[in-house]
């Protein structure tokens, strides 16, 4: 999942501090004028490093102008300047609220040149908390970069650590940018991300629908919200909460029904539900049914996964639904020919259903793809013997036998060339050349050797250097009864 956060250029309180400072003594309540001239002190006392005491000028400063908004609510600045003074202490809360009062309190004066400078000032302290909360929060991705996986020993566990403590302090940045401007959907944006990176997908939900109402045509923020509220769903199956879980997907699909997503993910939950029923075959069934029907809605919406329609075809292959089957294993092998496994298993369903040619034809190209897999020639031996071809199935039986009893000589020439002179393993040898495997095996006492050559798809088995079996699988598979 990757959230974009966006980094605002800082602007800076200094800049505006000779623009904001009263010039002209004014009529106005004490505590209001004492204290604007609390914050004028405690910022040259800041300037020139006396720490203690532009600390202890800035708390007279909200004691004064506090008391100046209870008596005069109508001095609009000196609100702001209370604002400002709480900005100075990191107190984020109160800033926003006073900073806020005070600048509409000038707009409904119409004083724009003064509601232009304070919102800089305000501003400038959201910049600065917001690129704080940004640099930290990266540099916390920067440290362990998925912040949801266990860490896998020690240093992982300290990095980890490290990471946790770059995000508390991101947070608290992000924290005081959101209560300066409680309005900003980019605030509440980089809320979210930083919520979703810590894999706390619940807060991030609620920040990014929080920014989605102020920006409702916001797409990256849309696409944030799809993201983490998948990632909730998938976090609640991984921690086993399927019952929660399942609630949750359905509502995201009712609302979202052409979401591959949605489906995809209560797909799986009920994979993993029936794959936890083992004493239970009928419940077994009824789950991968589910998931079956959730994996075909998926791959509805996104046409052209192959990986959807395969996932499709295996639940329903589990379920017993062999018909079903059939029709997403072939529409697999359309999206992925070369997906020896998806004509495999097509070929089982096709005999279950009664398609016996159709099944070897699918297997066979398995095997062409793949026929160095023992197990593909067993299952075409399998399908040949079922469809009445036994001359076939006998082929193929014994090349299984061989790949799976056979020890593979080191040197495949060599152990070609060692058949006796005059024997029919000669003479293929003469005509074929060397082949790519031999493999010495025995069965029923009875001692074998065959000779396989991939790129011409045919193999030789030889009992005594005479010819027993030859198999090959570049031929039509049509079945014909003996």
């Amino acid at each position: 999942m990757t959230f974009r956060n966006r980094v605002v250029l800082a602007l800076t309180s200094l800049a505006l501090c000779a623009a904001l400072l009263p010039r002209v003594a004014e009529a106005r309540n004490p505590h209001c004028a004492g204290g604007i001239q609390y914050v004028v002190g405690g910022l040259r006392d800041k300037e020139k490093g006396n720490t203690e005491d532009y600390l202890r000028q800035m708390n007279k400063a909200i004691q004064q102008l506090e008391q100046c908004a209870a008596e005069d609510a109508e001095d609009s600045e000196a609100i702001c300047y209370l604002g400002w003074a709480y900005a100075e202490l990191d107190s984020a809360g109160p800033s926003g609220k006073w900073f806020d009062i005070g600048i509409k309190g000038l707009e409904a004066k119409g004083d724009k040149k003064k509601v232009s400078q304070w919102t800089d000032n305000r501003n400038s302290y959201w910049v600065r908390w917001l690129n704080d909360g940004i640099g930290k929060m990266n540099a916390a991705r920067d440290v362990y970069p998925d912040f949801c996986k266990k860490p896998a020993n020690e240093a992982d566990e300290t990095l980890r650590g490290e990471a946790a403590k770059s995000y508390e302090s991101a947070e608290l940045g992000l924290m005081r940018a959101a209560a300066m401007r409680p309005a900003d959907s980019n605030t509440l944006r980089n809320l979210g991300s930083l919520y979703a990176f810590r894999c706390e997908f619940m807060k991030a939900e609620s920040k990014f629908r929080e920014a989605l109402a102020l920006a409702p045509s916001d797409t990256m923020l849309q696409q944030s919200l799809r993201s983490v509220r998948i990632n909730r769903a998938n976090q609640l199956v991984d921690e086993q909460k399927l019952d929660e879980a399942e609630s949750y997907l359905k509502e995201l699909i009712a609302a979202e029904p052409a979401s591959a997503d949605h489906a995809m993910s209560l797909a799986d939950l009920y994979f993993k539900r029936a794959q936890a029923l083992k004493d239970n075959e009928e419940g077994r069934k009824a789950q991968f049914k589910l998931a079956a029907d959730n994996y075909a809605r998926a791959s509805g919406n996104r046409k052209g996964d192959a990986d959807l329609t395969f996932n499709a075809a295996l639940a329903y292959q589990f379920a017993s639904d062999y018909p079903k089957a059939v029709e997403y294993w072939e529409a697999t092998s359309r999206l992925r020919p070369n997906d020896h496994e998806a004509l495999s298993s097509l070929g089982a369903c096709l005999v279950e259903v009664k398609r016996c040619d159709d099944a070897a034809v699918a297997v066979l190209k398995a095997v062409q793809l793949k026929p160095d897999l023992k197990n593909l020639h067993r299952q075409l031996g399998a399908i040949y013997s079922k469809c009445g071809n036994n001359a076939r199935a006998t082929e193929h039986l014994m090349l299984y036998l061989a790949m799976d009893k056979g020890v593979a000589a080191a040197d495949p020439a060599a152990a070609a060339k060692a058949a006796p002179a005059g024997t029919t393993a000669a003479k293929t040898l003469s005509t074929d050349g060397a082949p790519e495997k031999v493999f010495a095996w025995q069965q029923d006492s009875q001692k074998y050797e065959t000779w396989v050559y991939f790129a011409k798809q045919t193999a030789f088995t030889f009992g005594g250097g005479q010819l027993v079996s030859k198999a090959s699988w570049g031929v039509s598979a049509a079945p014909k009864k003996n």
